[in-house]
């Protein structure tokens, strides 16, 4: 099932992805802008890049990021202190997030799609069991979104 759930979450990531960018070119059409502003076309684009990184860090290219980091961490660990690492991914990742819900809230600009794009692996770099705890519930994530789409499509 593991690789079923990756292919789900690679393939949601890339629908999502590509459904954004779509949207991000008709926004910029003049005689589609119109339409695109009472759809909140870029909340959605934001909400849309979002999903997609999220599908694509919950395939096993983000349990290998989290390795990644906490051997780093560890590494680290007696050059800088036990907890430096968590403390310098968390608070990246917490303000990554925050600010992207305050962009969201107030006005979606270019900056808020890219913090919807790192929002994610940030908090999979989260060391230890809380950055491979995300990384499962954001796979989960994926993996439910991408299940609703192949419904939607008749699946």
């Amino acid at each position: 099932m593991p690789a079923i759930d990756a292919g789900i979450s690679a393939a949601t990531g890339g629908t999502c992805l590509g459904a954004a960018g779509v949207l991000y070119v008709a926004d910029r059409l003049p005689w589609i802008n119109r339409f695109a502003a009472k759809i909140r076309g870029p909340q959605i684009q934001v909400l849309l890049v979002l999903t997609a990184s999220i599908g694509l860090v919950s395939t096993p290219a983000g349990r290998l990021i989290n390795e990644a980091t906490t051997a780093v961490d560890g590494f680290v660990d007696d050059l800088a202190g036990q907890w430096t690492g968590f403390g310098i991914m968390f608070a990246l990742a917490l303000a990554a997030v925050l600010w992207l819900l305050s962009d969201f809230m107030t006005g979606v600009q270019t900056r808020t799609l890219l913090l919807a794009a790192v929002a994610p692996p940030l908090t999979v770099m989260i060391p230890g069991t809380l950055g491979q705890a995300i990384a499962t519930g954001l796979g989960f994530i994926a993996t439910q979104v991408g299940s609703l789409v192949m419904w939607l499509m008749g699946g």
